[in-house]
């Protein structure tokens, strides 16, 4: 089973561990109680590419990211199973397999299976981005989405909003990702910040 969300950021003055702060990439998908990400250059880096996974359920609430580190290269997409997670590179597909506990142990490259085209569904898994990409579509109208209920009347959502760096960069953008838990009535009981950035709009300067 596999489920895709939007994006959303909220910003926020505090920060929490697991944060990701970078300005590429950061795609992501949405799998059955967990959500993962990815922040990396496609050039040699002195920071890792890394690939997060953040679990959320009745009985633990919000956790920590699992980290897995994967080599440097460009990611075209990302898709999320049951018990996997596909990341799409030029020359192939990164597939990471994961435990009971949706955290990744290990991973192996497979052939893109059209050759050098990109597959629809990560054409498609571009839109949904946690980096500057996506600050500049939450500028325009912020979005709360769903992510799973819970079993107290409540849900996880992922919310993304961007707000303007004024008065001296109205151009650039703040950029704040979270997973939220609210409870039965819409109200939150619990977060984690999962992404703090910049990016930038178009103000016609």
């Amino acid at each position: 089973m596999k489920l895709l969300g939007a994006t959303v950021v909220l910003v926020l003055s505090a920060f929490s561990a697991g944060t990701a702060y970078a300005d590429d990439d950061g795609y992501y998908c949405v799998g059955l109680g967990y959500l993962a990400y990815q922040f990396g250059n496609a050039t040699p880096s002195p920071k890792p590419h890394r690939l997060s996974v953040i679990r959320f359920s009745d009985t633990s609430g919000i956790e920590s990211p699992a980290v897995f580190d994967l080599p440097q290269f460009q990611v075209h997409g990302m898709q999320c199973g049951d018990a996997w997670i596909d990341v799409a590179a030029f020359t192939g597909i990164y597939h990471v397999t994961l435990d009971e506990n949706h955290c990744p142990v290990r991973y192996q490259v497979q052939p893109r299976p059209d050759g050098q085209q990109i597959p629809q569904a990560f054409i498609l898994s571009q839109l949904q981005n946690l980096g500057a990409d996506g600050g500049k579509r939450a500028y325009l109208k912020p979005v709360r989405a769903h992510l799973s209920a819970t079993g107290r009347g409540g849900e996880y959502l992922l919310d993304i909003t961007a707000k303007v760096i004024s008065p001296l960069k109205k151009c650039e953008l703040a950029i704040t990702s979270r997973i939220v838990e609210t409870d039965r009535d819409g109200r939150e009981i619990g977060a984690r910040i999962i992404f703090q950035g910049r990016g930038y709009r178009e103000c016609g300067e």
